[in-house]
């Protein structure tokens, strides 16, 4: 399965860096996430508790950095197993300084592109690949916006001090938008249209009758 994406934070390459490597941010900003820690240099593990259609449980995971270029991005290794069965994921992770930021400031923007390959195995991988890349560009998607309303949050405070932290929205929330993404993915937008308009044609002729 391929990864691949961008996103675009409302903080500086550095600030982007370090809420990165914070895994007390980033275990507040991922959907199902029970547990992230650091272990050792570069390396965290954590526990994920995610479903994907009717397939639900907890992954247990190790994340290893390699070829860390601070604050320009790294390598990521990711190795998770658990009941609904495992995931192995490379993933190239690049951040580069867009407006103010890319000619030395410290404000602007801050793009984060990312590129990988992962590899799903056991009963999640039965939900189908279209499923299952719905769900990987959701749980990214509002991990990395968790990320950027925390980072803004700590910008906001200003004086050194901690601000608090704005956890992830429920998982009822998340499974709405996961649905969200798979009718995207799968059903393109005039089919969308139409099938709505076949529905309000057939309430109004019931009502009508």
């Amino acid at each position: 399965m391929k990864v691949v994406g961008s996103y675009t934070f409302d903080a500086s390459p550095q600030a982007v860096w370090d809420g990165l490597q914070d895994p007390e941010i980033l275990a507040a900003t991922m959907p199902g996430c029970d547990k992230l820690e650091l272990v050792g240099e570069n390396e965290y593990e954590g526990i994920l508790n995610i479903r994907v259609g009717p397939v639900q449980g907890k992954f247990q995971g190790k994340i290893r950095l390699e070829d860390v270029d601070p604050p320009n991005g790294y390598t990521m290794v990711v190795d998770g197993k658990g009941a609904p069965g495992f995931v192995n994921a490379t993933a190239v992770v690049s951040i580069v300084a867009e407006g103010d930021g890319a000619t030395g400031g410290d404000s602007g923007k801050t793009r984060l592109d990312y590129d990988g390959d992962a590899r799903v195995g056991g009963r999640i991988a039965s939900v189908g690949q279209r499923l299952l890349d719905s769900s990987s560009k959701a749980i990214i998607k509002q991990s990395l916006e968790g990320l950027n309303e925390n980072l803004k949050a700590r910008a906001a405070v200003g004086d050194g001090s901690e601000a608090p932290l704005i956890e992830t929205p429920s998982q009822a929330d998340f499974a709405t938008k996961v649905a969200k993404e798979v009718a995207k993915d799968l059903v393109p937008k005039p089919v969308l249209i139409a099938v709505v308009v076949a529905v309000i044609l057939l309430i109004l002729f019931l009502v009508l009758r």
